[in-house]
């Protein structure tokens, strides 16, 4: 993560960025599903959500590894916390 912003235009800073703007776009595609057949409202900006999504799990596992006493469960037990609330409010 750290060479990825020190030397972005580097191989390895340009290959990180490009995994996490498939991962935004696969989020942003689940979104879009989600709102195809129902589950997401369709008055919301899809994609604007799934980049949020990402932007959030991607800060909290920033956060994770971080902490050498982080555990993978405690991290997806604060995603599901988090992710909740705002399913909650997407939610049809």
């Amino acid at each position: 993560m750290a060479i990825s912003t020190q030397l972005p235009d580097s191989p390895f800073g340009q290959a990180y960025t490009g995994l996490d703007r498939a991962l935004t776009e696969q989020i942003r595609a689940l979104i879009a599903r989600l709102q195809g057949i129902g589950l997401v409202r369709s008055d919301i900006d899809g994609p604007a959500v799934g980049e949020l999504i990402f932007n959030n799990m991607n800060m909290m596992f920033i956060e994770f590894v971080k902490r050498d006493e982080a555990k993978i469960p405690d991290l997806r037990a604060a995603i599901r916390r988090q992710n909740r609330v705002l399913v909650a409010a997407i939610g049809v």
